[in-house]
């Protein structure tokens, strides 16, 4: 019985099999960033090796059928259903083909790269999460000699008692983001429908794909290579663009989406630095904060001071937790900035990578270079920055980076 992985058929059927936030920032550069040119790279942030589970030749076959689907009329007149999007959007996606990634071996670790205009190696990101994650459980569970029944059934359980968690608490509410780091895609459907049909607790999925097919909303916001790409971008004109150009992708996103889809993330490059100058105006025209990294209790004190600082209501605003979350985090969040300001949570791996038998990695694929110039990322946690060390110590530098925190990534 089939319950994990269809082993006779490819792990990504469609290219709307990716987030939500995909298809928001892939119009986004289609408008402002038509030829840029960029690099995305894949890295393992686990002490694991996953060339002993995954073969690169197997691998190299799956991203090679993602790089031969196309979007159909049924997926664009999907996708244009959301009323979000250009008129020109539709002719670029029907003429939209992807490139295989490079897959390697360098210094015994597995190696993927996407290079190509950034409209289209941004679309290999989640797509190659969730291969390699894949790949990865089916090999892991083979080498421990761990049955499909086995992990379905212990996975199951884990779930039985995050439906009964989150029945005693149906205050809480998130959208599912765990696509990336799903175990499989059978996986993530089959929790994702249990939730649905017991709970109360999933508002939407960011799958587009499982959204679709599952008839709920798609939900997402924006992610970091936005504002990684405008620094890099701009770090090719002076340290006052570079600095500058966090604002900027917001004026443009604001431009492009009018009132929808305002959601800051702002810890590309430091939550305060980014306060720091911000324009009072996205505060009143934004809906919220998403917070991605660092000390959430800290965060949401923060923007909940500045809001009090311009005189706008918390309570008419929205901070959306989305960084290792697990169900008892969540109320602990949700009880300390209850009645403070509008809480929301994107969950991900904790409900579609969490099997027991095999524990989730750490996986990322990051944007690393920008019309040839480096990308970098600071984030609220140290740990999780990404760039080469010399660029990271400018970037600090140009935002007055100063945040010690610094936890190793769970997820």
């Amino acid at each position: 019985m089939t319950l994990l992985w269809r082993n006779d058929e490819p792990i990504i059927q469609s290219l709307l099999e990716t987030d939500v936030y995909k298809f928001l920032m892939l119009n986004f550069i289609f408008r402002y960033y038509t030829n840029l040119s960029a690099t995305f790279s894949f890295t393992n942030r686990t002490d694991v090796d996953l060339l002993q589970y995954i073969d690169p030749a197997e691998l190299r076959a799956e991203l090679a059928h993602v790089a031969s689907l196309r979007f159909t009329s049924s997926d664009v007149s999907h996708l244009m259903s959301w009323g979000m999007f250009q008129s020109a959007f539709p002719q670029k996606l029907g003429d939209f083909s992807l490139e295989a990634p490079d897959v390697s071996v360098r210094e015994g670790k597995l190696q993927i790269e996407a290079h190509g205009l950034w409209s289209h190696v941004s679309m290999w990101e989640i797509p190659t999460l969730a291969i390699v994650a894949e790949l990865y459980g089916r090999g892991r569970a083979k080498a421990e000699g761990i049955t499909e029944a086995q992990l379905y059934d212990t996975a199951m359980e884990r779930v039985a008692k995050k439906v009964a968690f989150f029945k005693e608490r149906p205050y809480l509410r998130a959208s599912q983001f765990g696509l990336r780091r799903r175990f499989s895609g059978l996986w993530e459907k089959a929790m994702t429908v249990r939730m649905m049909e017991e709970t109360s607790f999933f508002t939407g999925v960011s799958n587009v794909h499982l959204a679709r097919e599952l008839g709920v909303e798609a939900q997402g916001t924006n992610a970091h290579e936005l504002p990684m790409a405008a620094y890099a971008y701009a770090r090719g004109k002076s340290n006052f663009d570079a600095r500058r150009s966090v604002y900027s992708v917001l004026y443009d996103w604001q431009q492009l989406y009018g009132q929808k889809a305002l959601v800051m993330l702002p810890d590309a490059y430091g939550t305060t630095a980014f306060l720091d100058q911000l324009p009072d105006n996205f505060l009143y025209d934004w809906r919220g904060f998403r917070q991605d990294s660092g000390d959430a209790r800290v965060f949401g004190d923060t923007i909940i001071a500045r809001y009090h600082k311009f005189g706008i209501d918390p309570l008419e605003k929205l901070v959306i937790f989305s960084d290792g979350l697990t169900p008892e985090v969540m109320d602990e969040l949700y009880q300390y900035f209850n009645g403070r300001i509008g809480v929301g949570f994107g969950v991900g791996t904790n409900l579609t990578n969490d099997m027991g038998l095999i524990k989730a990695l750490s996986l990322v694929m990051k944007l690393t270079r920008v019309d040839g110039r480096p990308t970098v990322k600071l984030s609220d946690n140290i740990a999780k920055a990404t760039g080469d060390a010399a660029e990271i110590a400018v970037a600090k530098h140009i935002f007055g980076y100063e945040s010690t925190f610094n936890e190793a990534a769970v997820y």
